[in-house]
């Protein structure tokens, strides 16, 4: 993965809502820049979040 291919984002786990520095693809592929994410499920679903709202509330 190059600079050029990627975008630094911000992601949220959408089970335990723990909020990580991601690598995004043009494929859409969300991949953690560290990985000390703050996330321990082991089926946890990174996604992104737009840097002008927040995530949605649980149901």
């Amino acid at each position: 993965m190059t600079a050029e291919n990627r975008e630094k984002r911000a992601a949220v786990c959408d089970r335990c809502r723990a909020v990580c520095a991601v690598w995004l693809r043009p494929d859409g592929e969300i991949v953690p820049i560290s990985a000390t994410t703050g996330c321990d499920c082991p089926d946890g679903t990174l996604r992104v979040v737009d840097a002008l709202g927040s995530p949605p509330e649980e149901p």
